[in-house]
């Protein structure tokens, strides 16, 4: 075949309806909106209109290029993937920027992958004899109250696990503990369904959810309503920048309303609760790709958010609380105005980033 005609196919390919795709194969489609979710595959989201793919837990993303993610996501070889999306053999073909692979093993379309309930058993980290790391990590480092700490230990929200490892240093056995925050997801009835993980390490960030954990997220609810329904969610990207949210909040004002770590940029428990009738109040991190996220799903940032966050130029809650923490004097809790109504003779304090 003509170079011209092998790119043409390979062009092909990567216009091709990645959304029908998907349908075709046999995946359930979760529709939000204008983003459409395959079920199977956690964390993917697909804009028809733009034929554009975004997958949130991988941070990964194209627009009108379907073959990538055939071979980014569901791992499939560049000819295996052109197959599936046009049902023609290019591995026969031959081109000096497509270089001859291994032939499609598929006849038809391919059967969906297992869910993630047969995929995996949640398996919660083994909680350890203390919790003086996680303590000292986030009143220390992250500033955080430890009331605040202990009123989500207490609620069996938060420990700390500990884990043992052997490892040999220039012929010296050495064994080291590594502690990590565990936030636990709970479902209605109060099972443990999924978990957060931070890291404890002030010097190294690490960050991942459970194994086993579906489409769950952390919650906490520190003042429910009498019917028990929530009236509005503050969502975050962090169970960190959530705890420090809740280090500037009137406690009398928070009756019904429930925090959401999304450990991410993943709109499904929100959208669940907005379908519920409760309000959602954007508090994720003041960058590109939160502004991206609250477009994309119709989030809104109240000017209160905005107020305390945005105008003064920080990135996240952390970054805020620290702030505050180095500069005692600093009234972080008087709002700013938005940066049209701000006059020029005042200085803003807080226009210098952290």
């Amino acid at each position: 075949m003509q170079k011209e005609n092998f790119n043409q196919l390979v062009q092909s390919a990567r216009e091709a309806d990645l959304l029908s795709y998907f349908q075709k194969s046999g995946y359930h489609i979760d529709r939000h909106g204008d983003n459409y979710y395959v079920k199977e595959i956690r964390g993917l989201c697909i804009k028809q209109d733009k034929n554009q793919w975004y997958n949130h837990y991988t941070n990964t993303g194209r627009t009108n290029n379907s073959i990538d993610c055939l071979t980014l996501v569901l791992g499939r070889s560049f000819n295996q993937a052109v197959y599936e999306l046009t049902g023609k053999d290019v591995s026969n073909m031959r081109s000096s920027d497509y270089p001859k692979k291994q032939a499609p093993q598929y006849t038809s379309p391919p059967r969906p992958p297992k869910t993630e309930k047969e995929n995996k058993v949640l398996k919660m980290p083994e909680q350890a004899p203390n919790m003086r790391q996680m303590f000292a990590y986030f009143c220390q480092t992250r500033k955080i109250p430890a009331q605040i700490v202990e009123e989500l230990v207490h609620a069996k929200l938060l420990y700390q696990s500990q884990n043992t490892f052997n490892t040999v240093i220039n012929g010296v056995p050495k064994t080291f503990q590594n502690a990590n925050a565990i936030f636990v997801h709970r479902n209605e009835k109060g099972e443990a369904v999924g978990g957060e993980i931070q890291g404890c390490n002030s010097f190294k960030r690490y960050k991942r959810v459970v194994a086993g954990t579906g489409e769950s997220a952390f919650m906490f609810t520190p003042f429910p309503a009498k019917d028990g329904k929530p009236k509005r969610a503050y969502i975050f990207e962090s169970a960190i920048d959530l705890m420090s949210f809740y280090t500037f909040c009137d406690k009398r004002k928070l009756t019904g309303a429930v925090f959401v770590s999304m450990a991410g940029v993943k709109p499904t428990v929100p959208k669940k609760l907005q379908e519920q009738g409760v309000q959602i109040i954007s508090c994720v991190d003041n960058d590109d790709a939160g502004r991206k996220f609250e477009e994309e799903n119709n989030f809104e940032r109240s000017e209160s958010v905005k107020g305390y966050l945005d105008y003064k130029g920080f990135k996240d809650w952390n970054e805020l609380l620290v702030f505050k923490s180095e500069n005692p004097n600093a009234n972080i809790m008087e709002k700013s105005p938005a940066p049209q109504e701000q006059k020029n003779d005042k200085p803003n304090f807080f226009s210098r980033r952290k």
